[in-house]
């Protein structure tokens, strides 16, 4: 649940809850992209929230019952959940995250 936008490469990113896959959204064009950070897996309510940090110039989803944060680099679009893993399966663990400079 939630929206980033990242103004480093003007797109909009969507926490994949219950899809396989991070929405990407081009701001300019509208285009929406579901293929490019696909292979998430098809479990139900994974990441909950989703918040883009500037400092690091990353986007992160809090994780409802993933075993990880869902990282996002957005100049790469590459996705880790190693860096920050090891959370446990339970349910309902976070709903929501925020950045503040």
């Amino acid at each position: 649940r939630g929206i980033a936008y990242v103004p480093s490469v003007d797109m909009l990113f969507a926490a994949p809850l219950v899809a396989d896959a991070v929405l990407m959204i081009n701001s300019r064009t509208n285009v929406t992209d579901i293929t490019t950070l696909a292979g998430l897996g098809t479990a139900l309510f994974k990441w909950w929230g989703i918040a883009y940090a500037s400092s690091v110039d990353m986007v992160f989803a809090a994780p409802h019952n993933a075993d990880a944060v869902l990282m996002i680099n957005p100049r790469t679009n590459v996705t880790d959940t190693t860096t920050l893993s090891g959370l446990g399966v339970v349910g309902s663990k976070w709903r929501g995250i925020a950045y503040a400079p």
